[in-house]
């Protein structure tokens, strides 16, 4: 059987920052020196088994796809496609990975305390869609390039399918100072974006002890995950994320009898 064929249309290889991962899950990562001319169009006609994109790039294949099932539809986003008997589905590999590590760490998981997002509009909004269809009815979030257009688009976006959900958005620098106290903090949050509120959040005391911290990005700066780990906060870092993220994409390539 051969391997399934892997390209990233976004040029943005998670799968390559963990050593040994690629032989482990039997992927074949297609790597193809024009990639960035490429348009979606050249890159659904290749037939690869899976096309991994950045979110803001869905928009480009979505008028191309003849199926797209209700969750997709309804957050408007997808960061992966996987070839299903001959058509392409979009699924959300990155929330979906989430979900997956949330409920293998329940026992860290405080329903009664609010969960926090923190990382750009696409990141939010794809979480906080998949938490909210997984039974959480309170979300706190922030944007690392918050400002309060796009925090309405969070709101207007979650609310027009999610009802009862508690939503509320906090300035990431003001994340520390308000009446925040959580169990669980997603965060897709980059030191270079902002350096001053990210040593705020080194603190972590928006979180109540021993609260899970989710981190997927670790890989380029650990600070976060060393000071959670400190402070008794249990921890998801990048490399376990990308580890269980291309395990479930392999669970999803089974349901196709391609695969």
């Amino acid at each position: 059987m051969s391997r399934p064929k892997l390209f990233n249309f976004s040029n943005d290889k998670f799968i390559s920052k963990v050593d040994g991962l690629t032989e482990q899950h039997q992927f074949e990562i297609v790597d193809v020196e024009d990639r960035l001319e490429l348009t979606p169009q050249q890159v659904l006609q290749s037939r690869y088994d899976i096309i991994e994109m950045a979110p803001n790039d869905y928009e480009q294949f979505k008028p191309l796809l003849p199926a797209v099932d209700w969750k997709v539809s309804q957050v408007g986003m997808a960061d992966t496609l996987i070839l299903r008997q001959g058509v392409y589905r979009p699924i959300n590999l990155t929330t979906g990975t989430l979900i997956e590590l949330i409920k293998k760490n329940h026992q860290h998981i405080n329903s009664q305390l609010p969960v926090i997002v923190v990382g750009e509009l696409h990141f939010v909004i794809g979480v906080i869609a998949q938490l909210a269809l997984n039974g959480f009815g309170e979300i706190i979030y922030s944007l690392s390039n918050h400002n309060d257009a796009f925090a309405d688009i969070v709101k207007k976006k979650i609310r027009a399918f999610v009802f009862d959900l508690k939503l509320r958005a906090v300035h990431i620098n003001e994340l520390t100072t308000s009446d925040v106290n959580g169990a669980l903090f997603i965060s897709d949050f980059k030191k270079v974006i902002n350096r001053e509120a990210y040593e705020l959040l080194t603190y972590f005391n928006f979180l109540s002890q021993g609260a899970l911290f989710i981190d997927c990005n670790s890989i380029t700066d650990g600070s976060l995950v060393e000071d959670a780990r400190k402070a008794e906060i249990a921890v998801i870092d990048e490399v376990e994320f990308i580890t269980q993220k291309y395990r479930y994409l392999q669970d999803n390539l089974k349901i196709s009898p391609k695969v």
